[in-house]
């Protein structure tokens, strides 16, 4: 079967098997809507905690992180941003956790947005959001198919429809809590893939540690942090922090974050969940030393001129091509495993969300209102179905764009949008402005894009700088109206909801 093993495909097999197996018997049955959304807040925190984690490091990070670390000028200052990222799950927390768990009458979060704003505040950035799920999870596919691509010669377009079927599939079973219960045991599969692969690459070089760090910091390597303040530099502490600060509230805003907090059991578990998943960041540092262990076998060994051809048009292929030539058979479907895990997780998360805000803000309050439960349940299903055709669809079309590096490629397209978003749930979540603030915002956002990307500005400084402009505007108009009135609980209640 192409270029693998047919012990590597049973490998696969198995272990997709056995975690839709656990998945489907952690999640068990569901019987309404409310259960298939938000697991009626059933789950424990360290489950969703892992999920929060295991949706975030998708197989963009296992093929793209080793290969940005791999680059002739590659090093470790990505670590910047799982800097940030850790501190953005903190800051969530702390802004989110409570209002979600404890605002009234609010189903997702731009049920929220719009009881907390104007309720076609909500529905605007409704759309916006599924704008930006669709970009995101739609790159996100393309990588995991690409990998499949690489190593089974399989069509891009045909292993994308095998990762689209099993992600529809679990969460198709039960839910949210099918999702969750997945991303857990997923969480667990690539977490030991990736300390695995670590270890065999060291046992496979003849070279001690400290011989390794020294040739790694002899070729400038190990540099953790780059304090530049060109705003043109991508990975600098300032860019990487405060964009990823950025980046991690403005995907509060999205409805995974209500999703998790929900299906916690009281809101200090929620936190935890939170507060642990910064902690699970660790293994982000886990890839990165893969990465550089993966630079120094090739420095050692000599990289063979099929692969450097393919790495000038394609960067990302380093890692695929290490675990398909290197790695015995049987270990390296493990590991092939691993990346798919990685990249399911996202996608099937991704499928629930959606699916929630299609059917909760769009499908029951535009065209069905008052149908029973198991219609809404079925709709809802039907959905996931609907939503992964679009997702594959989007993936197909962003594949021309892979030769620029998959890493900036996820972090570029979304970030076109997410200021939009950013400034939105800030204004939400301390109750400032209306709908006409919201738009004068919306355009000051617009305009501020369209100025830093003239000025070249790194796409980590977009969210930070689109989504800021839009709030102090949207704000000050609020203040010059005389209607300033900041709310900090950000609890939704039936007596404080906008009207």
């Amino acid at each position: 079967m192409g270029n693998l093993a047919w012990i590597d495909v049973g490998v696969i097999a198995v272990i997709m098997m056995l975690v839709t197996w656990g998945g489907h018997k952690l999640g068990g049955t569901i019987e309404s809507k409310n259960q298939f959304f938000t697991a009626n807040g059933s789950l424990p925190w360290w489950a969703v905690s892992s999920s929060i984690i295991a949706t975030v490091v998708s197989s963009v990070t296992f093929i793209s992180v080793p290969a940005k670390v791999f680059q002739a000028s590659g090093n470790l200052t990505y670590f910047q941003i799982v800097l940030g990222l850790a501190f953005g799950k903190i800051i969530t927390a702390w802004l989110f956790a409570k209002p979600y768990y404890n605002s009234e009458g609010v189903q997702t979060t731009y049920d929220y947005i719009g009881k907390r704003t104007d309720s076609r505040v909500g529905e605007a950035t409704m759309w916006i959001g599924i704008a930006v799920s669709i970009v995101n999870t739609a790159v996100k596919l393309l990588t995991t198919s690409l990998v499949l691509s690489v190593m089974t010669d399989w069509s891009l377009q045909a292993c994308g429809i095998i990762i689209i079927i099993f992600s529809v599939l679990w969460s198709w079973l039960a839910g949210l809590k099918t999702v969750i219960w997945t991303d857990f045991l997923l969480f667990v599969v690539f977490s030991v893939g990736a300390v695995l692969v670590g270890i065999w690459i060291y046992i496979s070089v003849d070279a001690t540690i400290p011989e390794i760090l020294r040739s790694l910091d002899q070729n400038a390597k190990t540099t953790l942090f780059d304090f530049s303040t060109d705003p043109s530099v991508t990975y600098t502490i300032w860019a990487g922090v405060i964009g990823s600060i950025a980046l991690s509230v403005a995907i509060a805003g999205g409805q995974g974050t209500l999703q998790r907090v929900r299906a916690c059991s009281s809101v200090k578990e929620a936190k935890k969940a939170y507060y642990f998943a910064a902690v699970f960041y660790v293994l982000h540092i886990i890839i990165l030393m893969v990465g550089l262990l993966l630079w120094f076998f090739y420095q050692s060994k000599g990289i063979p001129a099929e692969l450097a051809s393919q790495l000038s048009s394609q960067p990302d292929r380093i890692f695929p091509y290490f675990i398909m030539t290197e790695i015995p058979v049987g270990f390296s479907g493990v590991l092939i495993a691993a990346i798919f895990a990685a990249g399911i997780s996202t996608l099937d998360s991704s499928l629930a969300e959606i699916s929630d805000v299609s059917i909760s803000n769009v499908y029951q309050k535009h065209f069905v209102r008052d149908a029973s439960d198991k219609h809404y349940l079925w709709a809802a299903r039907l959905s996931l179905i609907f939503w992964g055709f679009i997702f594959y669809l989007a993936a197909m079309y962003f594949a021309k764009f892979q030769g620029e590096g998959l890493l900036n490629l996820t972090f570029k397209l979304p970030n076109y949008i997410y200021g939009i978003i950013f400034g939105t749930i800030l204004l939400a979540r301390f109750r400032i402005g209306d709908f006409w603030d919201f738009i004068a915002g919306l355009i000051t956002a617009i305009i501020v894009m369209i100025v830093v990307q003239d000025q070249s500005f790194s796409f980590f400084w977009w969210c930070p700088l689109s989504g800021g402009a839009m709030f102090i505007v949207s704000t000050l108009l609020c203040k010059l109206r005389g209607n300033l009135a900041i709310e900090t609980t950000g609890i939704v209640t039936e007596n404080n909801v906008l009207r």
